[in-house]
């Protein structure tokens, strides 16, 4: 036979203490007697060295005994029949004319495992009723967590009389604060201090998420090993045991602070571990079973208490969010506005936040609203944010661990929550906290460790108040504020859905809309040839058969007639061609436009009409397109050019490619640029009627390009000239 405790780790320091298996740590606390069993066969495979003075037996004799010859058979079937992971109600039994309570459970399959702790003076239950009493009303009554920590401390002080009782708050990092305290008079206060996350480490938090409430009856005693049977070479699992010896390092701490016995109580909030009731007492101090199980009531109550207090707060923070976001969903829904949420005339995306600033990243461009980094900052931030980062959301209260250029914006963006509201995660809507420059007063220096003469290190001798100062960092990010920006989210991207869906139905409309409109107007055109044949010829007759024997009126008014028709012919032409372009489809081939360019001269007849004009031709790169539309376009653009320069002294016309677009220039009247949006546009004229026209061949111009995919700009100064400069679809071009 051998101690299971020899399969705990030889060292156990400040190194390894968070690995360290205290669960399996093979001794008890000497107030305690144990024994395991094989839950079928009822043989022992377990049991604690001082059983053997207690059954006045060896260990040869115990070790794979029945537990028939330790206990009555009525005391063994209440045992089976009843013993589960959760212990059962306490027995009492006398051993050796002592009384004692039995507490049993079950690990598993491996064993039942039966406790004994000697008996002590049971509580008046009259006492322990007004006790309950007192405690579920006192709690009951109590509004706010500060107060309702205050209170339980109190409560438990004064029930089990303990020298100093401590609530103590986990952060996020594991570390603790005490938020409550009341002690005796004599001792130094320890309210608001904190201590690290490795004070309590992560396998001693699961162990008081399991067993609920833990007492060390005495730090200095010596715990009892112990021994299991031949047949049974894995250690015991004593994660429910009321006797379980306490972690080397766990008494070496508690003996550095001074402390002689404990209780700590686990403060459980949705099954997470919120904090711990910490009793400490400066000598030894027992406990029985039903007072730690009325601590442990106590703490339920107020767990539950604490809980409904957090939801109701939660519940009225949710409810304002709520209002807020309906506020905000409304604003942008009247305009299919996503940017309104930054508005500072009502609600904006910082009411449902504490931050101090916010960002909407959208469409390539940054707004802000309240106090942000500068807007090159944040593009710097929201780059890094897209490489680095692949959920939806981003938060930290310490931008600083995490980017690289944080110290740059630390004043106003300490801390940032970000919401991707694009699948593409080109757009996001960011918050901003400031920095908040924090104090925090350690009970000891965190960082100090102490070295004995074998090198090994161990926790920290002092626990005197040590302050330190933190910058870096924000106010935290609540989980109601994370909740409510990604509801927020979610409304933002089904406004966009919604706009999306709205703008197709829109689009399609337009597109039958339009497709009639130029339906008619090309009918409409077509139809006013024939009237207008007519009046023209009736008006050459008369021109040619009574011209002489009309007065000067009757001769201005045939002469106005006939200018008039021939106007309005070219104005019919224009409208067919612009209506025809909707309906014409692309015939793409390769254009020579060295060739394409003497053809519009020729059919301009430049030397004929323009005889003065100087045109010089650029050696121009083919085409690729329709010819017959482009031929169109440059008859326009070329005929334009022409038109508006040939009243200069020496009209000058080049026509040539740079930088992938066909350009022609001019040296004509030129005109305003700020009129660059109208005279694209069908029947915008910015010249009278000095110049000929119908105001709709540059509107042609542009269809004519933009059913090839391509682009057309222009570039003007009055009395100066104009560049009209196009490209085609630059995938579909030859080189």
């Amino acid at each position: 036979m051998e101690s299971p405790s020899a399969l705990y780790p030889k060292k156990v320091d400040l190194t390894n203490c968070d690995k360290e298996p205290i669960h399996i740590v093979g001794k008890i606390q000497n107030h305690g007697y144990l024994i395991a069993c094989n839950p079928n066969t009822l043989k022992i495979s377990y049991f604690s060295q001082n059983c053997l003075d207690l059954f006045d037996v060896s260990s040869d004799e115990l070790a794979e005994n029945h537990i028939h010859t330790l206990f009555s058979e009525s005391l063994i079937d209440q045992i089976k029949n009843n013993c589960n992971e959760h212990k059962i109600v306490p027995i009492p039994i006398t051993l050796k004319e002592e009384d004692f309570i039995l507490i049993a459970h079950s690990v598993d399959t491996q064993a039942i495992i039966i406790e004994l702790e000697k008996a002590d003076e049971p509580l008046d239950p009259i006492i322990y009723q007004q006790q309950l009493s007192l405690a579920i009303n006192s709690l009951s009554a109590i509004k706010n967590e500060f107060d309702m920590c205050k209170e339980v401390a109190q409560l438990i002080k004064s029930f089990f009389d303990y020298d100093r009782v401590m609530i103590y708050q986990f952060d996020s990092h594991w570390n603790g604060k005490v938020v409550a305290e009341e002690k005796e008079a004599h001792l130094e206060s320890w309210l608001g201090l904190q201590y690290p996350a490795t004070d309590i480490p992560q396998q001693a938090r699961k162990l008081f998420l399991k067993q609920g409430v833990r007492i060390v009856a005495d730090v200095s005693s010596d715990t009892i090993p112990i021994t299991n049977s031949a047949s049974h070479k894995a250690p015991l699992d004593l994660s429910n045991s009321e006797l379980r010896a306490v972690s080397p390092i766990h008494i070496e701490y508690l003996t550095n602070m001074g402390v002689g016995a404990t209780l700590t109580a686990a403060i459980i909030y949705q099954n997470e571990l919120w904090g711990l009731i910490a009793c400490h007492h400066y000598s030894p101090k027992f406990l029985n079973y039903h007072r730690r199980l009325s601590v442990k009531l106590i703490t339920q109550m107020f767990s539950s208490q604490l809980g409904l207090l957090t939801m109701n707060i939660a519940l009225e923070k949710t409810n304002q969010s709520n209002k807020i976001r309906l506020k905000l969903i409304e604003q942008m829904s009247k305009g299919w506005d996503i940017e309104s949420i930054l508005s500072v005339e009502s609600y904006s995306m910082l009411d449902i936040t504490e931050a101090e600033g916010a960002a909407l990243f959208m469409n390539g461009a940054i707004k802000t609203i309240g106090n942000t980094p500068e807007e090159e900052e944040i593009t710097k931030l929201i780059s890094w944010i897209q490489t680095q980062h692949n959920s939806d959301v981003l938060y930290t209260s310490h931008l600083g661990s995490i980017y690289a250029d944080a110290h740059k914006i630390t004043e106003t963006a300490s801390g940032i929550l970000t919401l991707f509201i694009s699948n593409s995660k080109n757009d996001m809507l960011i918050w901003f906290k400031p920095e908040v420059i924090q104090t925090v007063d350690w009970g000891g220096n965190p960082n100090e460790k102490s070295v004995d003469s074998n090198q090994i290190l161990s926790p920290r001798k002092s626990f005197a108040k040590w302050t330190e100062e933190q910058s870096g960092h924000s106010l935290p990010w609540s989980d109601m504020e994370i909740a409510s920006t990604k509801a927020l989210k979610d409304h933002i991207t089904n406004i966009i859905v919604e706009k999306y869906d709205e703008i197709n139905f829109l689009n399609k409309k337009l597109v039958a809309a339009n497709e009639e409109l130029e339906s008619f107007s090309y009918s409409v055109s077509h139809d006013l040839r024939s009237p207008l044949r007519g009046i023209d010829g009736f008006a050459q007759i008369i021109k040619e058969d009574y011209f002489d024997s009309l007065d000067e009126y009757g001769q201005q008014a045939i002469n106005t007639i006939i200018s008039s028709i021939n106007k309005m012919n070219t104005l019919i032409d224009d409208i067919l061609a612009f209506a025809g372009l909707g309906k014409t489809l692309l015939k793409r081939d390769k254009i020579n436009m060295q060739e394409l360019i003497s053809d519009v001269l020729g059919f301009l007849q430049v030397d004929r009409l323009y005889a003065n004009t100087y045109i010089n031709v650029h050696q121009l790169p083919p085409a690729y397109g329709d010819r017959g539309m482009i031929f169109q376009l440059l008859i326009n653009l070329i005929g334009n050019a022409l038109k508006y320069s040939s009243k200069e002294e020496k009209p000058n016309i080049e026509i040539g490619y740079e930088n992938e677009y066909y350009y022609i220039k001019d040296n004509g009247i030129g005109f305003d640029i700020s009129h660059v949006t109208k005279i694209f546009g069908v029947f915008n004229r910015l010249v009278n009627d000095e110049y000929q026209g119908s105001g709709i061949g540059l509107a042609i111009s542009k269809r004519v390009v933009e059913k090839h995919g391509g682009d057309i700009k222009v570039r003007s100064t009055p009395q100066k000239g104009s560049v009209f400069s196009f490209n085609l679809n630059k995938n579909d071009q030859l080189s």
